[in-house]
């Protein structure tokens, strides 16, 4: 072995025994990373626990507001909640809240209310509340937004929703005056095979095609 290979071996032997060596060493130092860790872990534990028993005094909240008042003074008592309760208990509030604006004919407060809902909710309510929204957008005399959000909810919705989210594109989309887009709707509803009023699809049909034909001779 020539001088520089021991020399070097030497050098590896000693790195590794500074590597053994450093908790050895630095005993105190990591003890205290330990425990910066485990009072870290605790207050997470300790901020999650704090975090349910908030969502918990939500939840009991809205229900007390739901049993207990009606009207203006629960859309006023829910709004009032929402500003303070957490992430966690917002769906439900929201929820409550869209009901509530609704009721009152505010469907413009209502509308924001199933948006929210709509972007934070699992996959099923989701669908539900876009659904939500768009009624609300199309009676608060938005009816072109909410066939825009309807189809954008055709592409993403859950198979088993095809035909409440077709039918309900057909009704917004006639009332937008986009008849191609209703068109359209009132046919794949037809070709689905699962409607008990074929006779007033077929007639619709026949009505929205005639409007179509008329607006493109316009525009030609």
């Amino acid at each position: 072995m020539t001088d520089s290979s021991a020399s070097q071996d030497g050098k590896t032997v000693n790195d590794i025994n500074s590597l053994l060596e450093m908790p050895i060493r630095y005993w105190k130092q990591c003890l205290t990373a330990v425990i910066v860790i485990v009072a870290a872990a605790g207050g997470y534990a300790l901020y999650g626990t704090y975090q349910k028993s908030q969502v918990a005094k939500a939840e009991s909240e809205l229900g007390a507001i739901v049993t207990s008042k009606s009207g203006a003074e629960r859309l006023s008592a829910l709004e009032a909640l929402a500003k303070s309760a957490p992430a966690g208990a917002r769906d439900g509030i929201d929820l409550e809240i869209a009901k509530a604006a609704q009721d009152l004919g505010d469907y413009a407060k209502a509308a924001t209310a199933w948006q929210a809902v709509s972007k934070s909710a699992p996959a099923g309510m989701k669908t539900i509340a876009t659904l939500g929204y768009a009624t609300a957008l199309s009676k608060s005399g938005q009816d072109a937004k909410a066939v825009e959000v309807l189809e954008n909810l055709s592409v993403t919705a859950p198979k088993a929703f095809t035909m409440t989210v077709d039918q309900q594109l057909a009704v917004t989309a006639e009332a937008a005056g986009q008849w191609q887009k209703a068109l359209s709707a009132f046919e794949r509803l037809k070709a689905g095979g699962h409607i008990t009023n074929a006779a007033f699809i077929d007639t619709k049909i026949s009505e929205l095609k005639a409007k179509a034909d008329t607006t493109a001779k316009k525009k030609s």
